[in-house]
């Protein structure tokens, strides 16, 4: 097959392409930023150290079929609203069909969780239960972050490299006349 009748970057269907897939790697690496963002100001929401009593007010079942190793089938939920009209919602632990009747007693509890108003991205209330501990961890999200934006990175180097050697102009392409 000649050089011409394959698959070029820049030709139509190169440059669709690159498009989805730059896309593709652009939005993933945007949602893991944003939610670093969002994991930086529940920490500093709990550096605050604003503590109220939420009460705990049903238990919320998985949508999806997988339990992602925790063995939990829904998690204990809890809600509060602030004074300046906020809703905090969000879960305080999890369980499985063992602890379903125990955990449903649960409900009407109070349990105690930070506050700390609207995150800046997305305006979701910014609230955690004490019982999860005061460290938020962002290691995933880093990753994330890191792997997605190398990867348009490099995705990029590999199209002018491709884009080079289909032109001759790669340094060990050039013939001599």
């Amino acid at each position: 097959m000649r050089k011409s009748q394959k698959l070029h970057a820049l030709s139509w269907k190169g440059v669709i392409l690159s498009i989805i897939v730059l896309a593709v790697f652009g939005v993933i690496g945007a949602k893991a930023t944003i939610d670093y963002i969002y994991c930086k100001e529940l920490q500093a929401t709990i550096d605050k150290n604003i503590i109220v009593e939420a009460e705990i007010v049903a238990l919320k079942y998985k949508s999806s079929g997988g339990n992602h190793g925790h063995g939990s089938i829904y998690f204990i939920m809890y809600h509060y609203t602030g004074e300046d009209g906020i809703i905090y919602e969000g879960f305080c632990g999890s369980g499985n069909y063992e602890t379903e009747e125990d955990d449903r007693k649960l409900i009407g509890e109070k349990v105690a969780i930070y506050i700390g108003g609207l995150s800046k991205v997305g305006a979701k209330p910014l609230s955690r239960a004490v019982c999860y501990g005061t460290k938020v961890e962002v290691s995933t999200e880093i990753i994330l972050m890191g792997v997605f934006y190398s990867a348009i990175v490099l995705y990029v180097v590999a199209v002018i490299i491709y884009c080079l050697f289909f032109y001759n102009k790669l340094p060990f392409q050039k013939k001599e006349i």
